[in-house]
């Protein structure tokens, strides 16, 4: 085999290699997930759900965010699961959360009608 054909087949198998990381880590973030959120002094409990697309995320106690079940977009970056969610009042929520190596809990920052935000969360299912 030349050399040309020897590195576009080395190519090929990095690219392959690289995107099946990417797919697993993806399929791990599927799930329930729950847990506290801390902000300043206050907190509550969060419940994202990522069985479906697009996802769900509910809290208790985050003011203007309101208490019902809202949509959530969710994807995963280099092992870091992206969330985004419109709260009831006070705009976007977003958060970055990186999920653990053995695919049980999640922790990150996020931010929400200005203040940052804390998550602990560890799959319910």
């Amino acid at each position: 085999m030349n050399r040309r054909a020897v590195a576009t087949l080395t190519a090929v198998v990095f690219a392959a290699a690289a995107g099946a990381p990417v797919l697993a880590q993806e399929d791990a973030a599927v799930g329930v997930w729950e847990g506290p959120w801390y902000r300043g002094m206050t907190s509550g409990k969060v419940k994202i759900d990522l069985r479906e697309k697009p996802g769900t995320i509910q809290f208790t106690n985050l003011d203007n965010f309101g208490g019902e079940v809202r949509p959530l977009q969710a994807s995963v970056e280099a092992g870091v699961l992206k969330l985004r969610a419109e709260g009831e009042k006070g705009g976007p929520l977003t958060a970055n959360l990186k999920l653990n190596e053995a695919g049980s809990e999640m922790k990150g920052l996020g931010k929400f009608d200005g203040f940052p935000l804390r998550f602990e969360v560890k799959r319910a299912n």
